[in-house]
């Protein structure tokens, strides 16, 4: 088992960790992987390149500062084309934007596209899904509580979210990565695609989930994970889909 990230060793800069180059066992095969089931139980780890992550989801605050610059992604002015009708649905107070009690919760009810604009605005990007997970697993540290804490989180109603940070950083010094909220991946739509939507390179098209090529029968949470991500276009929101931004070593 690989040892976590000691507070030395870990490198932080402007609220991002650097997530250490790794690999991990994918729960799905991407859709131009391969056909064949059978391989996942004798291909090697995905390799992930190291890369920088936020911390800590997207808080309000931030997202507040973004559409104060960049007033197209204002709740009043943002493009149907680019959400759904419950878009920063939170913000409801006279100024049309989070209250003040909120600011260091983490922002929810924003679709993907807002999501890329205001990584884009940051010079950042969202995180691969590969990305995503491999930090999830935290090189299989403390797995088995991992999916107990996962599964407790699933399956209690919606409650009002804490801020961010409010629990321990995992092994790579990244906090929030689970029983918080829901995140976008910049590739939500490249796992298990339907048969008729494999090729068309959609971004509103849905990644897909099932027991055929998952890699463990037995990761109910990782099930809900891609589950979640199937039933996702790009113009979605939820109360509990956010996102954090991820970026390139060089």
């Amino acid at each position: 088992m690989a040892a976590s990230v000691s507070a030395e060793d870990m490198v932080r800069v402007d609220d991002m960790v650097l997530v250490p180059k790794g690999g991990f066992t994918p729960f799905f095969l991407k859709k131009d992987d391969t056909n064949n089931s059978s391989v996942l139980a004798t291909s090697p780890a995905t390799s992930v390149d190291a890369f920088w992550l936020d911390a800590t989801p997207v808080t309000y605050r931030k997202f507040l500062a973004f559409v104060n610059k960049h007033p197209e992604w204002h709740q009043s002015n943002i493009k149907k084309i680019f959400t759904d009708s419950h878009y920063l649905e939170h913000w409801k107070n006279a100024q049309g934007s989070a209250d003040s009690a909120d600011l260091d919760k983490p922002v929810v009810n924003v679709s993907w596209f807002a999501a890329v604009a205001y990584c884009e605005a940051q010079d950042k990007r969202l995180p691969s899904t590969d990305e995503w997970e491999y930090t999830l697993t935290d090189n299989d540290r403390d797995t088995d509580n991992l999916q107990k804490q996962i599964m407790a989180w699933y399956s209690v109603p919606n409650k009002a979210l804490p801020v961010v940070g409010s629990k321990p950083a995992n092994g790579f010094g990244i906090l929030d990565m689970a029983g918080l909220i829901w995140e976008w991946t910049e590739d939500f739509n490249s796992y298990m695609a339907p048969p008729d939507s494999r090729n068309s390179g959609d971004k509103t098209l849905f990644c897909g989930s099932g027991s055929l090529n998952a890699s463990n029968l037995g990761d109910y949470a990782a099930f809900m994970r891609y589950s979640y991500r199937e039933s996702l276009r790009g113009n979605f929101t939820g109360k509990n889909l956010g996102f954090r931004c991820a970026k390139d070593t060089k």
